[in-house]
């Protein structure tokens, strides 16, 4: 944070270490093997596990739905498949359900 001359609040400065830190972070999100994280940003395990990754909200979520089941989670198929089910019960079709349908299939 810089103090500006005639602002009341401080601006905040981003360089090349937000950038790493966020690629970094992205990264680890995707499920990038930390091996090659490594590689790309030229350090050791021990930075990158202490400073530069941060999981988010849907890795956690996704940890804690395949610890507890999150009460029926499905995989992506599954909804795929819940979902035409569903549109082959429709008695009508209109042409958005068609198209979805045409999508899922």
């Amino acid at each position: 944070m810089i103090k500006v001359p005639g602002r009341k609040k401080k601006v905040t400065v981003y360089g090349f270490h937000s950038l790493r830190h966020s690629f970094a972070s992205h990264c680890a999100e995707a499920g990038v093997p930390k091996a090659v994280v490594l590689s790309i940003l030229g350090t050791n395990s021990e930075i990158v596990d202490k400073f530069y990754t941060h999981i988010g909200e849907d890795a956690q979520e996704k940890a804690i739905m395949a610890l507890y089941g999150g009460g029926g989670a499905t995989s992506p198929q599954d909804r795929v498949d819940r979902a035409l089910a569903f549109i082959d019960s429709c008695p009508e079709k209109t042409p958005a359900i068609q198209e979805l349908e045409r999508i899922l299939r």
